[in-house]
This record gives structure tokens, C-alpha cells and sequence, in this order.
């Protein structure tokens, strides 16, 4: 009787360490588990974040993409607007040479007028 006594005894100190030991599992579990619950708030916040930068750098790329269509539009407008310059500025020069010579012209027929108004004045 006196073994059985003492391997009652030893059995309920088992017991007590084995429901101590699983006291200490549960508080790790609970632990395991509010650190994982965390991980995972912390894990749908960075895909909601990374999920807001996608959209943010796809709106930078499109407008990327438009500022440069505009630029390259407004470039060969440029172009364009640089070449006809540069025709009517040969257009003035041609009639600038034009009038030059007309105005040339003109002066020798007005001497020529005014030195036959004198010829006719002197008869």
C-alpha cells in the first residue's frame, strides 16, 4: 500500500508538472497565435500599401507616357513652326529685294521725269 501511496503521489506530481507544462503551452500558443494575428495586420497592411503604390506608379507611367506624347507633338510642332519661319523670312527678304528694286526703278523714272519737266520747261 505504502507504493501505491507513493506512486499515487509520484503520479500526481506528473500530473501537476505535466498540467503546469501545459499551462505554459497554452500561454505560448496564445502568445504564438496574438503575434501571428499581428504578422497578419501587419501583412495586409503592406499589401494594401503595395497595392496603392501599383496604382500610384501605373498613374505615374500614364502620365509619364502623355507628357511625353505632348512633348514630342509640341517638339515637331516646333519643328514645323521653325521651318515655315524660316521660309517666310526668305519670302521678306526676297520681297525686301523686290522693293528695293522697284523702289530703285522708281527713283530713275522720277529723274528721268523730272529732267524732262525741266527740258520741256526750258522751251
Amino acid at each position: 500500500m505504502e507504493k501505491f501511496k507513493e506512486k499515487l503521489a509520484t503520479l500526481r506530481g506528473e500530473v501537476e508538472t505535466a498540467k503546469a507544462r501545459a499551462q505554459e503551452l497554452e500561454e505560448k500558443v496564445e502568445q504564438l497565435e496574438s503575434e501571428h494575428s499581428k504578422k497578419d495586420a501587419n501583412l495586409e497592411e503592406l499589401q494594401s500599401r503595395a497595392k496603392l503604390l501599383e496604382e500610384q506608379l501605373e498613374k505615374a507611367e500614364a502620365d509619364l507616357k502623355e507628357a511625353s506624347d505632348n512633348y514630342r507633338e509640341a517638339d515637331l510642332r516646333a519643328e514645323q513652326l521653325e521651318k515655315k519661319e524660316i521660309k517666310l523670312k526668305q519670302e521678306v527678304q526676297e520681297w525686301e529685294k523686290k522693293n528695293a528694286q522697284i523702289e530703285a526703278k522708281h527713283k530713275e523714272v522720277r529723274d528721268e521725269l523730272d529732267g524732262l519737266e525741266s527740258q520741256l520747261e526750258g522751251v
